[in-house]
């Protein structure tokens, strides 16, 4: 069985905050529209993010999947023993779903939602802010979650007695299993209104359009993804789900990306090339003067250092301008004689 905590590089104390912050910088290095990415290792990587960044999913690996699914693990459920039948392989949570169903018990989330943002170039490299206003279900502003009329009291759930939550037992293949379902009178809150929400009709959660406001970090590269915790669809007694903002940034009509380096073109007559000049360019920085020394061949780079692209270290990449010489496309008399000057002079 994989091993989440090493596919993160965190100990198995680590606190969620350590889990995200793993992820982040793997996921930012892995990822398969990045150069040099890896697109097993990035799966491997959302996977042991996906488990180890939910309390729940977290707490059934660390009891059943830490040592491969072996047959003493596996006896917990009705003393079956998963290891006769070559079930190190499977998740705990496949079986719960194979005997209960999808969404049969546990705690409930809300839907995840992912969109698609433009960005310009320059706002790429220096990072930016978005505000959208997305529709979807949210938790309802009149009653603040509880699905009860103002001033409506809430009385303790009959079916589950104010547990939230009922015993649910059925024999399988795999043995006896017994799981904790959430109550669907009362939606897990062990509560039920005396008198319904008249907005959400009692349901909690209504549709609306709500702002999300989306932090693009600087240096993000055109197809990354930003994942916004909590900001996806809201579900009764339950987590939110997740944004998903997938960043497409346009191209620049000057500038093109190598990795942390901006490479543009710079075209100069055959005269600067011949004798040098200084020019000044416009950069994403603003206007900058650079020196084109003397003899300068077509094709060659000059750099600018730290006019580049922000790096994970804090520092910036560079600039790099390639030489273009511009060719004379008609040669008049005195420029024919400049030439042949040149040509004594064993240029």
């Amino acid at each position: 069985m994989k091993d989440y905590y090493d596919i993160l590089g965190v100990p198995r104390n680590a606190t969620k905050e350590d889990v995200k912050k793993a992820y982040r910088k793997l996921a930012h290095q892995c990822h398969p529209d990045k150069k040099g990415g890896d697109e097993k290792r990035f799966k491997e990587i959302n996977e042991a993010y996906q488990i180890l960044s939910n309390d729940d999913k977290r707490s059934q690996y660390d009891r059943f999947g830490s040592s491969g699914g072996s047959g003493q693990e596996g006896a917990g459920f009705g003393g079956f023993d998963f290891g006769n039948f070559g079930f190190d392989q499977m998740d705990v949570g496949d079986i719960f779903e194979t005997v209960f169903g999808r969404g049969g018990g546990g705690k409930r989330r809300g839907r995840d939602i992912s969109i698609d943002i433009e960005i310009p170039f320059a706002e790429a490299i220096f990072g930016t802010e978005r505000r959208v206003l997305i529709r979807k279900r949210a938790l309802c502003d009149e009653c603040k979650g509880t699905g009860a009329e103002k001033g409506s009291t809430l009385s303790t759930c009959v079916t589950c007695h104010g547990a939230g939550t009922l015993r649910d037992t059925r024999k399988s293949l795999f043995g006896t299993f017994t799981k904790m379902v959430e109550c669907g009178s009362c939606g897990g809150k062990g509560k039920v209104p005396e008198k319904k929400c008249r907005a959400c009709h009692g349901e909690t959660i209504v549709i609306k359009s709500e702002e999300a406001h989306i932090i693009v970090p600087s240096g993000i590269e055109d197809g990354e993804v930003i994942r916004i915790s909590g900001k996806g669809e809201a579900a009764p007694s339950a987590d939110s789900g997740d944004l998903y903002v997938k960043v497409h940034v346009l191209p620049h009509a000057t500038f093109k990306r190598i990795r942390h380096d901006l490479v543009m073109r710079l075209d100069i007559p055959l005269s600067t090339a011949l004798v040098g000049s200084s020019e000044d360019i416009e950069t994403l920085d603003g206007k900058i003067k650079i020196k084109i020394p003397q003899g300068v061949a077509d094709g060659e780079v000059l750099k600018v250092a730290g006019k580049g692209i922000m790096r994970d270290d804090g520092g910036r990449g560079d600039l790099l301008i390639e030489v273009k010489i511009s060719m004379p496309k008609k040669i008049t008399t005195a420029l024919k004689a400049l030439i042949e000057e040149l040509k004594r002079e064993g240029f």
